[in-house]
């Protein structure tokens, strides 16, 4: 590494230092956002969903504030761990490198597995009818944060290559690169669904066009609702924001860091929309892009922004307040269980039996959804309680079946 990286910290400084609350607190905050989000949202019947109500316009903007908060801090956590470690081995044999890349390979199996219906195929065997698995291809929010994380160690590994300049702008440039990819393909997407709506196509026009179906879904294809090329700028920037976090962390407990944090969350929050159409007009004018196509990110820039908002609100509750609240910084730190398990019981994922649609199916009232969200986090707290008997009981099951080592030799 060049002497002129401010980037890095001691080898002895690493993992040792206490852990940034404010990180956890966003961790557990998106986690319980989004099991509020599925069960309400599997829940509330579908004439309670209109935004004159004013209940349910709240609840939809917080809902979707949900996945950039996690993929956003997916990628900040993930930096700042990556940057605190060892930067004096090989990029390798970097220990977060290497536990990045099993985490990787961990997210794109579940995320494809939980897409099992084993009810389905298993009536589809003993009926004898056929049946497709054109569902098991998704790409969805598992395979989506792998993607992002393979970028983000990728973006990591250029930067040890090139030995120049901070991080945290090597971030700041592939998540421009991705935003601009994003734009074109939303752009796509828009000009596709016009000419169905027109009439002048009979089917969509998947891309990459010819590729498999589940090469498509993680660009624009029929199950591509979490598709990387939306999804990865989140966790993309959250490098960007761990990387700065971890170069200034010195400062990061100072009143005016969280508050500097604060108004850069609302500047992009609040002037998203004209920033990317002074840009249109730009483009434009020069003959590069058709007109409002840089504008399609407004929305998702705006999250961003709110996104940062609220980091930096926790930033300075964790500078301003001692946080004692262990189960629910704890519920943070088990997210990858707790999403598993939530798709598995909710949408049946694996089993092909789940509370919906066989307990219900967008057709309660808003009193019964609310209860049937409050007993879900309830749930899932109490599981996350005791996380450790259960990871005992599940690696005792896993070497029983023989499919890893002994859990003592990992």
């Amino acid at each position: 590494m060049s002497s002129t990286n401010t980037t890095t910290v001691p080898a002895k400084a690493s993992d040792k230092k206490p852990r940034l609350k404010f990180i956890d607190m966003a961790r557990s905050i998106a986690i319980l956002m989004m099991l509020e989000g599925h069960f309400t949202g599997a829940a509330l019947d579908w004439k309670y969903r209109d935004t004159d109500y004013l209940l349910f316009k709240g609840w939809h903007l917080l809902h979707g504030l949900t996945s950039p908060l996690f993929f956003t801090v997916t990628g900040l956590i993930f930096v700042y761990l990556l940057i605190g470690s060892r930067q004096d081995v090989s990029f390798w044999k970097n220990v977060r490198v290497r536990k990045g890349g099993r985490r990787v390979l961990q997210l794109l199996f579940w995320g494809y597995f939980i897409q099992l219906n084993l009810w389905v195929i298993a009536k589809s065997i003993y009926y004898g009818t056929e049946f497709h698995m054109d569902w098991f291809y998704a790409f969805h929010v598992l395979q989506s944060i792998a993607v992002g994380l393979l970028f983000v160690i990728s973006i990591y590994g250029v930067y040890r290559l090139l030995k120049f300049g901070k991080l945290h702008w090597y971030y700041f440039i592939a998540g421009v690169i991705m935003l601009i990819f994003y734009s074109w393909m939303k752009h796509y997407i828009r000009l596709d669904e016009q000419l169905l709506h027109d009439g002048l196509a009979t089917e969509p026009s998947y891309w990459p066009q010819g590729a498999p179906k589940f090469i498509q879904n993680m660009f624009y294809g029929q199950f591509s609702t979490f598709s990387f090329v939306r999804m990865s700028f989140y966790t993309i920037f959250g490098g960007m924001i761990g990387a700065i976090i971890r170069q200034y962390e010195h400062k990061v407990r100072e009143w005016w860091f969280g508050v500097v944090v604060i108004v850069v969350g609302l500047a992009l929050s609040i002037f998203a929309r004209d920033l990317f159409s002074s840009i249109d007009d730009f483009t434009e004018y020069i003959g590069l892009t058709a007109k409002g196509v840089f504008e399609l990110n407004s929305t998702s820039m705006s999250r961003l922004g709110q996104v940062i908002v609220l980091l930096g609100l926790l930033i300075l509750i964790d500078r301003s307040f001692k946080i004692k609240a262990p189960l629910f910084l704890k519920v943070g730190q088990t997210t990858f269980p707790v999403y598993v398990v939530h798709v598995i019981i909710l949408y049946g994922g694996v089993f092909g039996i789940g509370l919906k649609p066989d307990v219900f199916n967008r057709d309660l009232s808003p009193y019964a959804a609310v209860a049937i969200s409050a007993t879900a986090i309830a749930f899932f707290v109490l599981m996350v309680k005791y996380i450790e008997p259960l990871t005992a009981i599940y690696n005792r099951v896993v070497y029983a079946l023989r499919l890893k080592k002994r859990p003592e030799q990992d």
